[in-house]
């Protein structure tokens, strides 16, 4: 007995391995847009600094001290220090000195 496949069975064959190979090219490209939608979303907390004038030996940096708190890194770029600054908890508007770093000494240069 000799049986030879049908032509028909050949072609739905072909045709089920182009489906599968249609799903699973579709199913990549979803888990490809997935990816990009989730890094796209995601972006690092900012740092905002402002340079004031260029006669001007300070930098002025704020950052997130807490979660409802900024503060302001005032860096003095002639002494090499760095100086903190919260604004006070009672919502005054005051501003209060936290402490300063000598820079030189920290980076040792």
């Amino acid at each position: 007995m000799n049986i030879a496949p049908s032509g028909l069975v050949f072609l739905e064959w072909q045709a089920m391995i182009s489906k599968r190979s249609i799903v699973v090219a579709l199913a990549g490209i979803n888990l490809f847009l997935l990816i990009a939608l989730v890094l796209g979303s995601y972006s690092l907390p900012k740092a905002l600094a402002q340079r004031a004038g260029a006669a001007s030996n300070f930098v002025a940096v704020t950052a997130k001290a807490d979660a409802d708190l900024d503060a302001l890194f005032l860096i003095d770029l002639g002494n090499r220090t760095m100086h903190c600054f919260l604004p006070s908890r009672d919502r005054s508007g005051n501003v209060e000195p936290k402490g300063s770093r000598n820079l030189e000494q920290d980076f040792g240069r």
